[in-house]
């Protein structure tokens, strides 16, 4: 490939080019180049017969017809069908308007490395509304939408680029499909990613002397292949439930989702795992007026202060991402921590912890994931039940098959969380589910099985390895280390990138309006602050796992504030257009640092460690 694009496929889209080289010399199935005179010539092979694919005339001409017949939303996400010679693509690139991203989806990755061979598309691969999308249609293929997920998006659709959208109809007609859904997911994520990113990281440093030295789940990893595994939810069904829980509690290992922990502990059934991972502070509402005492949490080290503070001493973390955490663990020369699926709901990570464990037998208990007919969400005895919120007036929503009737309301939320179990569960072969929720939807992948049926599939197994394991694991933990200490690099790079930028914001800002004229656009001031702009990104460069802690804060909502205000930017003078947007970076980078500066300060300075050991044992 050429240099220029093989640089840039690598660092901007990863997916796409780990795709592309894993095909090899493979030629495309369905198209060659012709090297001619004027450039390579894109040529469509079908049977014995071949054409050029943006045919025998002008290619601007035929660009144009295209481009003028789309009707395109000024905030928009669209998937082109096809990649071709990335001609149309340039085209609409040029021609869109600035909030219009687009994901150029191609079926084949030998097409793309035969292009990206002949043809420069730096153009394209440097922009940052353009998305690559190869190859199987899973979740890698649709990565990079997080990047549009994060801006102000009105509409979702595909374009049709007819000469490449003929090869495979029906692959672009899946893409588009998946396209949509995939959005749907990503997108109330990534606003919950964005808006309480400084949350996250202001939880995290709280809870570090406590959590800093706690056993990672990864150390169990595959340990209980034998122990069936029972994850509870807070659906209505959990209230028929209780018995068999009393019944098999000795012969499974017994997770629960705060949401449901009040039910189980009224009814002297104590799990043996409780998980949280909501950042925000109703979460607590879940262990108000409960007896914690002899539980264990599991949990991120973003989880909610009070709730952690709880279980000091009796806590197995893990870590997603957070990168305030991967700079503790790589200080002390530790792994990084044992990511878990966290997808907007706790009991996907409760789902994800049994595939960490190795447990070949998973029993879904009060996850109805529907709305009852009588309007019934919830368990009677969950914080939801102290304030009416355990039924629901909604009506609007999917009318599935249940478990045991015909249909069941399952209203968009549920229905997510849905098709979240039932893709986890199409990827675990190796493992039987089976769902006790009576009056829930039927999950594809785990049959409904009556209580007697359950017991008798959980068997006479004995779950005292796990218990034993998660005693050593939590006694042995160590100390709090000088978190201080820990953080310092992390410290001074931040406070010398917001010197750095401030300084720059303000020297832009104080600049006369007439150094906008062409006339001074190689005027020394202006050629200096362009050095300055130089020197910040060199600093930022100097240190990624550094600025990823930075950007993961307050600095995210802050960068995704300057890409809207810079992308409209023009000015005749080019280097006074550089001058401008780079201001609006200058500022949104000196905001996320004075934040997280001003939050290192509060919460690694003041607050001395807590010993972890010691806590253990005065539990």
């Amino acid at each position: 490939m050429l240099p220029v694009n093989e640089e840039l496929l690598r660092t901007r889209h990863p997916v796409a080019y780990n795709r592309i080289m894993s095909v090899g010399f493979r030629k495309p199935s369905s198209y060659f180049y012709e090297e001619e005179k004027e450039g390579p010539r894109l040529m469509t092979l079908r049977g014995e017969h071949s054409f050029a694919t943006y045919g025998d005339g002008r290619k601007d001409m035929l660009l144009k017809r295209w481009f003028d017949g789309l009707s395109l939303a000024p905030e928009s996400l669209y998937a082109v069908s096809g990649f071709g010679d990335g001609s149309h693509l340039k085209y609409f690139l040029k021609n869109s308007a600035s909030g219009t991203n687009f994901l150029a989806a191609e079926k084949d990755p030998a097409l793309l490395r035969e292009t990206f061979s002949r043809i420069d598309c730096s153009e394209l691969l440097s922009n940052d509304r353009f998305i690559l999308g190869v190859g199987e249609l899973d979740d890698e293929f649709f990565k990079e939408i997080k990047g549009a997920a994060m801006t102000d998006i009105q509409e979702i659709n595909m374009v049709v680029f007819s000469p490449l959208h003929s090869a495979d109809e029906s692959y672009y007609d899946q893409m588009r499909n998946e396209l949509v859904r995939q959005y749907l997911v990503i997108r109330p994520l990534m606003e919950v990613n964005i808006r309480t990113a400084p949350t996250i990281q202001t939880n995290t440093f709280t809870n570090l002397p406590i959590m800093a030295s706690s056993p990672d789940v990864g150390e169990m990893a595959n340990e209980f292949p034998e122990i069936p595994f029972v994850l509870i939810g807070a659906g209505p069904s959990l209230d028929e439930s209780i018995e068999f829980l009393r019944h098999i509690q000795n012969r499974a290992i017994i997770v629960v989702s705060n949401s449901a922990l009040r039910k189980l502990v009224n009814n002297q059934i104590h799990p043996h795992l409780v998980v949280t991972a909501d950042p925000q502070s109703p979460t607590m509402a879940g262990f108000k007026g409960i007896d914690l005492e002899g539980l264990t949490l599991a949990c991120p080290f973003s989880a909610y202060p009070g709730i952690v503070e709880k279980f000091s001493g009796r806590i197995l973390s893990w870590c997603t991402f957070n990168p305030i955490v991967d700079v503790l663990k790589s200080h002390l020369g530790m792994p990084s921590g044992t990511p878990i699926m966290e997808q907007g709901t706790v009991s996907g990570c409760v789902l994800d912890l049994s595939r960490l464990f190795g447990c070949r037998k998973v029993l879904f208990v009060g996850q109805d994931m529907a709305i009852r007919d009588d309007g019934r969400y919830y368990t009677d005895d969950s914080s939801y039940s102290d304030f009416g919120g355990h039924y629901s007036s909604i009506t609007k929503g999917h009318r599935l098959p249940g478990n045991t009737s015909e249909n069941v309301l399952v209203e968009g939320r549920l229905f997510v969380y849905l098709k979240t179990f039932e893709q986890f569960i199409a990827k675990q072969p190796d493992v039987e589910y089976r769902n006790l929720a009576r009056t829930g939807v039927k999950v594809e992948g785990a049959n409904y099985s009556t209580f007697e049926e359950a017991s008798e599939w959980v068997g006479e197994v004995s779950n005292s390895k796990f218990i034993n394991r998660l005693e050593i694991l939590l006694r042995n933990q160590g100390n709090c280390p000088e978190l201080t200490n820990v953080y310092s690099s992390c410290r001074d790079y931040v406070e010398d990138l917001f010197e750095m930028s401030l300084s720059a914001a303000i020297e832009t800002e104080l600049l006369p309006d007439k150094y906008s004229g062409t006339n001074y656009a190689d005027n020394k001031k202006i050629i200096s602050l362009l050095s300055k702009a130089d020197s910040i990104n060199r600093k930022v460069d100097s240190n990624k796992a550094f600025w990823t802690v930075l950007f993961e804060g307050k600095t995210k909502a802050e960068m995704v504030e300057y890409r809207r205000k810079v992308r409209d930017i023009e000015f005749p003078s080019r280097n006074w257009s550089s001058i401008q947007r780079n201001k609006e970076y200058f500022w949104a980078l000196s905001e996320g640092c004075h934040w997280l500066l001003d939050l290192m300060e509060k919460k690694l300075i003041h607050n001395p460690p807590t010993p972890t050991r010691e806590a253990f044992k005065g539990s």
